[in-house]
């Protein structure tokens, strides 16, 4: 990824023309690739998009079986390997802008640019998370029961399902919880819950930032992201669900739009503003459980 964003207006007259956004750049893609997303946890692509109602294709892997091959004659039984390709329409554009009074903006001892870029980039992220949350009632597998809490009988079938599924589990890092938020107390006394620390961020002290340490909330070792979005409110209880990485695709503008702050007409106040393009679809409805709980 690179470190430097710019601007491109449409015209060389414009007065922003080709200024470089270095400050601005890290701070929101640190904010906005770090591993702190539940949309990180499953397969996503970034890509070149450059504009809305683009499609992206992803292929979908079969599970892959190894045949019997004649020492003979060389034969073999084929099996029925294609490969399926799954499009992800580029449907959403997400814009985050803030106000700012220009005094403040020249006089504050912070660099408000930075601080604001690095916010921009989390409500981004969060609102891929949204997006995420939107597809749970379309999965086909459950676990748990409506208006019930989550027991530890309910956690180990969902990630049962995934294991008849071909699902491989050892690595935990490859899935995700998304719970509501009313479940963190009864999850929290799950035998099967933990407190994990790792590190995210990969970012150097020369880019503005380093490496930093986050609590992650697991259960198995899986990460578990709790949310509060009214598409998890259903009649009797509530939905979350468990994601393994091929089941959602996501492609996202590689580099996200941004304008240099801007005076707002009429008063003393500087906009800035930022806004990317994605798409989110599932592309394999098998490796994904939707969790009913209350």
């Amino acid at each position: 990824m690179a470190n430097e964003m710019y601007h491109v207006p449409g015209a060389s007259n414009d007065p922003a023309y080709g200024v470089a956004a270095k400050a601005f750049s890290v701070n929101y893609l640190k904010a906005l690739y770090d591993k702190m997303g539940a949309w990180k946890s499953v397969r996503s692509f970034d890509a070149d998009v450059a504009a809305f109602g683009e499609s992206v294709t992803m292929p979908s892997f079969p599970r892959l079986n190894a045949v019997n091959a004649s020492m003979t004659d060389g034969t073999y039984a084929k099996e029925n390997t294609a490969i399926t390709p799954q499009t992800i329409l580029i449907n959403q554009a997400k814009a985050v802008g803030y106000q700012i009074p220009e005094p403040v903006f020249f006089q504050a001892k912070l660099d408000v640019r930075a601080a604001f870029a690095e916010e921009a980039g989390r409500a981004v992220s969060n609102s891929i998370d949204v997006e995420m949350v939107k597809l749970i009632p379309s999965l086909s597998h459950t676990a748990g029961t409506l208006g019930s809490d989550l027991t530890d009988a309910d956690v180990s079938l969902a990630i049962q399902t995934l294991v008849v599924n071909h699902v491989d589990i050892s690595n935990p890092n490859d899935m995700c919880w998304i719970l509501p938020g009313t479940q963190f107390s009864a999850i929290r006394q799950l035998k099967s819950y933990e407190k994990s620390f790792r590190i995210m961020a990969g970012q150097t002290n020369s880019n503005g930032s380093a490496d930093i340490q986050a609590a992650i909330d697991t259960l198995y070792g899986i990460p578990v992201f709790f949310r509060s979005d009214a598409e998890m409110a259903v009649t009797g209880g509530k939905l979350g669900g468990l994601f393994y990485r091929d089941s959602v695709g996501i492609a996202i503008q590689r580099m996200p739009t941004l304008r240099q702050p801007m005076p707002v007409p009429g008063t003393i106040n500087l906009e800035m503003l930022t806004w990317a393009l994605f798409g989110i679809a599932v592309i394999k409805a098998e490796t994904a459980v939707k969790i009913l709980c209350k």
